[in-house]
């Protein structure tokens, strides 16, 4: 909040800025009533009394349950679904004094990465409307990306918080599995979800998790004791030119003030990831969702299928609910091998390059036309999307290991351009750390 604005007064902008702009479809719902009674009572909170969030305006992704809101991860079959309680995250948020105020759209039941949803229409990119914001935390990222909020929630499965926020122009963090309060989401897998915060800069994302984790605001690092691990195979191949490009001048500069750089490759990555990622995402989903769609809908998992908004989603639901999808023996495979062996090749990379994290682009190429949301254009070569666009950012996603995407620029057509960087498990404060400490030098 300014420090000029009362609470009462950020609520009220943050309303207007949403309806100035509505033709991005940002939110499924907006509570100014709520927030409002909630920003008043915070204004006559004397200074002692007032927490280290005070009177923020807070948006929250639609899977996540904020108390008398709908809670129907944008999809109409559960649009009858109110929260009586509470996420965990957004209870110490309101804690520490953010308010609510609006759930944001997404890419439905967040099962997707173009945030294209045929209920509540496509979210619009705030740099250009015409462009796609990424998802499946489009919404979020986006109404940070316009400035109509400082701080919001996303959930990031194999890239769901940071593609969006790096499409966007915004920082998206990612914790360490199991860092932060899991329940009151509509979870997709138990291994890969978890609460993304954003922000519209690092000391916001810095404030938001130390009001979650109830710690000291993480400071910047000291840009000369940082090691930076450039792993060129494979997290800068299967990107666009430019995207190296423009890499390569944010290594150049962060190089320049005093950063170390370590090249390395480490193509088995990848393949762990391949053999890992979709079975444990889809024998997940389809476990959860054979019991949430009874309890939340009152329907079987092939009815609740039936009444998805989005093709691409009800499709999968659809073969989900015909058992269509990955077993127990690929399932057990991936959970009892390839991800072990994925966490031990990454701590293996931390060890033998001594390095705090590892960078790379954050996005294969700049945002999409949004009515593109099947292949993705690659210098001249057109490549399915979906798995063009989370290839990198799922390996994080698998190991469990904290990562960060930071603005770095603007791309040749002025959208965004991020840099990301993934730190080893439990080192989310340091990583945080080196996102204040080099914000600065990217941009």
């Amino acid at each position: 909040m300014s420090e000029t604005l009362s609470a009462a007064e950020a609520v009220t902008d943050a309303v207007a800025g949403l309806e100035a702009h509505a033709s991005l479809n940002l939110v499924t719902e907006i509570d100014q009533k709520s927030a409002l009674a909630m920003a008043q009572s915070l204004d006559q909170t004397a200074d002692a009394g007032r927490g280290p969030l005070h009177g923020l305006p807070l948006i929250v992704k639609a899977n996540i349950a904020v108390e008398g809101m709908r809670h129907d991860g944008g999809c109409p079959a559960l649009g009858g679904n109110i929260a009586g309680a509470d996420a965990g995250v957004v209870q110490r948020l309101r804690e520490a004094g953010a308010i609510p105020v609006a759930m944001a759209n997404l890419h439905e039941l967040a099962f997707g990465t173009t945030s294209a949803n045929a209920h509540f229409g496509s979210v619009g990119n705030p740099h250009d409307p015409t462009r796609m914001t990424g998802g499946s935390s489009g919404g979020t990222a986006a109404a940070i990306g316009a400035g109509i909020f400082k701080i919001g929630l996303g959930t990031d499965t194999g890239g769901s918080g940071r593609i969006p926020a790096g499409f966007c122009g915004c920082a998206g963090f990612r914790p360490t599995s199991g860092r932060y309060p899991a329940d009151g989401i509509l979870k997709l897998t138990d291994t890969l979800d978890t609460i993304s915060i954003m922000a519209a800069d690092m000391e916001h994302l810095a404030r938001l998790d130390a009001a979650i984790m109830s710690e000291t605001v993480a400071g910047p690092a000291e840009v000369g004791k940082i090691r930076l691990a450039v792993v060129g195979d494979p997290f800068w191949l299967g990107i666009y030119r430019e995207m190296a490009a423009l890499g390569r001048q944010a290594l150049a500069r962060l190089a320049d003030s005093g950063v170390t750089l370590v090249e390395t490759d480490l193509p088995r990555i990848e393949n762990l990831t391949e053999a890992a990622g979709f079975p444990i995402a889809l024998f997940e989903t389809e476990r959860n969702w054979q019991v949430l769609a009874r309890e939340l809908a009152g329907l079987s998992l092939a009815e609740f299928a039936d009444r998805i908004a989005s093709p691409d989603v009800r499709g999968l639901y659809q073969m989900m609910a015909r058992g269509e999808m990955p077993g127990e023996a690929a399932y057990r495979a991936a959970m009892d091998q390839h991800r072990p062996d994925l966490q031990k090749a990454f701590a293996e990379l931390f060890a033998d390059t001594g390095a705090d994290a590892i960078i790379f682009p954050t996005l294969a190429r700049s945002a999409p036309p949004i009515d593109q949301t099947e292949v993705i254009d690659i210098d001249g070569e057109s490549l399915p999307l979906f798995p063009t666009m989370t290839r990198r950012e799922l390996s994080a996603s698998i190991a469990g290991l904290p990562a960060l995407s930071l603005p770095a620029g603007l791309c040749g057509d002025k959208l965004p351009f991020a840099m990301e960087l993934v730190a080893p498990a439990g080192a989310d404060r340091d990583l945080l750390a080196i996102g204040r400490a080099i914000e600065t030098l990217l941009n």
